[in-house]
């Protein structure tokens, strides 16, 4: 079976593409597009507590398939963006 496009390089593209977007952005247009991204894609944030009581102590991002995490929402966005940046598609497994 095969299908009209390679998915991953897509993804990868997509990926991409968004980090490119980010990294001039100030920090709270950067929240913004990654809130909407997350909700538009089925990503997820979760931000570290701040009023002093139980709750996460560092922020997690996973958003189109890549994960990444940091002491604050900034740096956890920062972090994401240079994981994208270094990430490399996998190519797709051929089946003979």
């Amino acid at each position: 079976m095969s299908f009209p496009f390679d998915i991953t390089s897509s993804i990868a593209a997509q990926r991409r593409h968004l980090a490119d977007a980010l990294r001039p952005m100030d920090t709270d247009a950067r929240m913004n597009k990654v809130t909407q991204t997350c909700i538009e894609t089925g990503g997820c944030m979760i931000l570290p507590d701040t009023s002093g009581g139980w709750g996460p102590l560092y922020a997690e991002l996973h958003m189109m398939g890549l994960y990444h995490s940091g002491n604050s929402a900034d740096e956890a966005i920062a972090n994401w963006i240079k994981a994208t940046q270094r990430c490399t598609p996998i190519p797709p497994a051929r089946v003979a």
